[in-house]
């Protein structure tokens, strides 16, 4: 048979007996973790185009319910822009975010950011990689290392009064 080392006794620090339930304490009342066992991603997320501005660093993100209603997962299981903005707001404390369901688009609108608020002539949008998404906030799956940007912009309907007609084309002088 065998002969098996018996092991040694580990002595305990009073220190440790009061971080271990520290490390083991839940999440705080109200913060929305990513679902165990689904895709998460480490991101970068700028909030631009309001009276704040911020970049924050990376932001460990996954798929979710998201302000108690609806589960926000691209695909089922990947991360979204929403999902990443939310989290960084819950690590970077970026003022609050608000947002509301949408049952014609199936998906959620940001209507608030750090007390920039969405009108009828301004609307958050949210890029991923510097490109505007074309689908909703919780259908567009983001994945590690890309940069999420939400910007206040003018709303694509409202009147920007910078006049987007186009120009005829210039006509070339003939000597």
């Amino acid at each position: 048979m065998p002969h098996v080392p018996a092991r040694r006794a580990v002595p305990v620090t009073a220190a440790a007996l009061l971080l271990a339930p520290a490390l083991a304490a839940a999440a705080p009342a109200g913060a929305e973790l990513p679902d165990a066992g689904r895709a998460t991603a480490a991101v970068r997320v700028a909030v631009t185009g309001g009276s704040y501005t911020a970049s924050v660093g990376l932001v460990r993100t996954g798929p979710r319910t998201l302000f108690g209603g609806f589960y926000c997962a691209a695909d089922g299981i990947s991360p979204t822009p929403l999902t990443a903005l939310v989290d960084a707001d819950r690590i970077y404390h970026l003022g609050g975010v608000r947002a509301h369901w949408d049952p014609a688009t199936q998906d959620y609108v940001v209507t608030v950011i750090h007390g920039d608020a969405a009108d009828s002539t301004k609307q958050w949008n949210a890029y991923v990689n510097e490109k505007k998404i074309t689908t909703g906030p919780c259908h567009t799956a983001i994945k590690g290392g890309d940069k999420v940007r939400w910007t206040l912009e003018a709303a694509s309907g409202a009147a920007s009064g910078t006049g987007t007609a186009e120009r005829p084309p210039r006509r070339r002088r003939e000597r």
